[in-house]
């Protein structure tokens, strides 16, 4: 078994469009899913620009002052791994074996397929293809056919083609269809609303020959796709050379070695891969919620990034974290404005965008989400504390200090202490609720770190007081009777859900119950007080209460909460439970627990994954520059291995079952 090969038989549903999202490939600014080369009804083939979106009106049947105007909606631009393909005039096919292996240490997807005719001639098509790293313009194939049982006359035509547009027939809110009709003048295409265009330059193939039963027909193709006009013209060898390079070296700094469970180690590799591979490196374009394999959430950012991805790239590669966290900088502009629309002062990130605007057409679980610039605030907290560059964070302050003024303005100082009210923390199934508990937290932190920065720079020294005083008394809800932390002030008074006479099928509940009836109850879409608790210490036995209060309440319907449950769980000892809920996140796609690996993956628990491993079981944390482990294994994991970068220097670190 190799650890590094993903194939078939490690994945648990294994329907055309799972194979497509598990198989896709991605260099943070192409990707392409590993579609079927004959096109099936089944198959939803593409490929994606990061951050290549159309908009269109939003339309309400009753609007409202400052609601989200427009719709952002990544594009599934061509289809570039479909062949047409004919023997002695014969176009229709009956696929009759098909092997997939994707070389996740190369980088460079292996597949073979053989079809057959109804009168039984049958050929082999083999594809070798990737996403360049190097020259991230670019999608190169390798293509193989090869007359397995007969001689004749082949027909091969392959070329890019146009995605038609389509429609969904099933209701999810969390996917939208993502096919535009572009308008094309040349190489060069532009969508109508947004404006946005990019450039082409694709090889075809068109061939009609007499082959020999066991001759093979061999040729490759790049397909490259930029902003940019003009495109260089590298060679399949070259690229395919660079790309095994790049990969190892992306693997030297990156990889976790699991000694104890085969299957886990393929699955945090297989995440880590995917990881790598949809990060934006450009400044101007982010991580999609469903990386670059699918049209899960229109490909918008959110604070995923922030809170469930930065950590593995700031940890292993800040180059790439820099890149996220400039994204945030350049929109800057677009959340001073939204601040401004809404009446307050500052900057306020949007909860969904593209652009930098606000998409999220429901604003109780959408730009009710303030704790969004919070987590901003959070991630180039902690690259300035693993990477040291202090440059960086000094250069682009203002950010820091616009989000915490608009705390300031939506916040207030009442006898209780500085409050916020009307805001939805994480968890997504309470809305628009006073002092969510994760959302002052996460604000306190901000606006403690705000004054530091401020002070360290001489700069703004009347509002930092402001600030530092506001983080001081900042209010925290507690349940004396329960000893409980509240979530918020009126989620203790509510009724619990009937988890018991609610049937599995009816989750998740967003699909199935209307929001005011999810909303009057106690429950649970995913962590919310426990996420706090993973980012801040509060004692133990405080944390060992919240958790066994909030985690019955938890439906974990979002694929982000049951990595942060299990982080925790390892955080109070609890080695068996963490390693239930880091199993599970760390095969959620491949084994499709969540139903919906068709969309693309769910990254954020892809990062959650790393997470579990190196916050929880590792016990990591740094604190001026030195690393400190706490060893939390389970027994089922013999040692974990992994190398993290702090301040430039790269350390590998190994924690042994055998010496806790």
């Amino acid at each position: 078994m190799n650890d590094f090969i993903l194939t078939l038989e490690d994945i648990g549903n294994r329907s055309v469009q799972n194979i497509e999202t598990l198989f896709a490939q991605a260099n943070g600014a192409l990707g392409v899913r590993a579609s079927l080369p004959i096109k099936a009804k089944e198959s939803t083939p593409g490929i994606f620009l990061n951050a290549f979106y159309e908009s269109h009106d939003i339309v309400y049947g009753e609007n409202a002052y400052g609601y989200a105007k427009q719709h952002q909606t990544m594009v599934n631009l061509f289809d570039l791994r479909s062949i047409e393909l004919s023997i002695d005039d014969v176009s229709e096919f009956l696929l009759v074996d098909q092997s997939v292996a994707l070389d996740m240490k190369k980088g460079i997807l292996k597949e073979t397929y053989l079809y057959q005719t109804k009168e039984g001639k049958t050929i082999e098509y083999r594809l070798e293809s990737f996403t360049s790293h190097f020259d991230r313009t670019v999608y190169a194939q390798k293509i193989d056919l090869k007359a397995l049982n007969f001689s004749g006359e082949v027909e091969v035509s392959k070329k890019a083609q146009k995605i038609s547009t389509k429609q969904g027939e099933d209701f999810d809110p969390r996917i939208k269809d993502a096919s535009v009709e572009l308008i094309q003048t040349g190489n060069k295409y532009t969508a109508p609303n947004s404006g946005l265009s990019f450039y082409t330059h694709f090889d075809s193939y068109d061939k009609k020959q007499y082959v020999e039963e066991g001759q093979t027909l061999s040729f490759t193709q790049l397909y490259q796709i930029s902003r940019e006009a003009e495109f260089t013209s590298p060679s399949y060898e070259e690229l395919e050379a660079k790309q095994i390079a790049i990969f190892a070296d992306f693997w030297a700094i990156s990889d976790i070695e699991i000694d104890g469970d085969r299957h886990l180690q393929k699955g945090i590799r297989f995440n880590l891969y995917h990881l790598f591979n949809s990060a934006g490196r450009d400044g101007h374009s982010n991580f999609c919620a469903k990386g670059l394999t699918g049209e899960g959430y229109e490909g918008h950012y959110f604070w995923d990034t922030e809170m469930y991805l930065l950590p593995f790239f700031i940890y292993t590669q800040p180059e790439i974290a820099k890149s996220l966290l400039s994204y945030r900088v350049n929109i800057l502009p677009k959340a001073q404005a939204r601040a401004k629309e809404l009446g307050f002062k500052g900057a306020l990130f949007a909860w969904r965008t593209i652009n930098g605007e606000e998409t999220s057409a429901y604003y109780p679980a959408g730009t009710a989400q303030v704790h969004i610039n919070a987590d901003i605030a959070f991630a180039f907290e902690l690259y300035e504390k693993v990477t040291g560059d202090t440059a960086f964070i000094d250069e682009n302050c203002e950010l820091i200090f616009e989000t915490a003024r608009f705390w300031l303005d939506y916040g207030f100082m009442s006898k209780r202490g500085f409050e916020i009210h009307e805001v939805t923390g994480p968890d997504e199934y309470t809305a628009l609720v006073n002092n969510n508990y994760y959302t002052n937290k996460m604000a306190q932190n901000h606006l403690y770190y705000a004054a530091r920065l401020a002070k360290k720079l001489k700069k703004y020294e009347k509002e930092a007081v402001e600030w530092f005083d506001s983080a001081e008394k900042m209010y925290i809800g507690f349940d004396q009777a329960l000893q409980i932390t509240q979530q918020d002030d009126s989620f203790l008074m509510k009724e619990p859900w009937d988890f018991e006479h609610t049937p599995k099928d009816r989750y998740p509940l967003l699909l199935h119950f209307h929001p005011m009836k999810i909303y009057k109850h106690q429950v649970l879409k995913q962590a919310d007080t426990i996420l706090a608790h993973m980012l801040f210490d509060t004692p133990i036995e405080q944390i060992a209460r919240d958790f066994d209060f909030y985690e019955p309440l938890t439906t974990h319907d979002s694929s982000l909460s049951k990595a942060i449950y299990g982080v925790v769980a390892s955080k109070l000892g609890r080695s068996e439970l963490a390693y239930r809920f880091f199993k599970e996140a760390a095969i959620m796609d491949l084994e499709d627990f969540q139903g919906n690996a068709s969309h693309g993956i769910h990254a954020a628990n892809m990062g959650g994954s790393w997470l579990g491993l190196i916050y929880g079981f590792a016990g990591l944390s740094v604190e001026n520059g030195e690393v400190t482990t706490k060893n939390h294994l389970p027994k089922e994991i013999k040692s974990l291995k992994f190398t993290v970068t702090i301040r430039g220097v790269k350390q590998q670190l190994v924690i042994d079952s055998y010496k806790k």
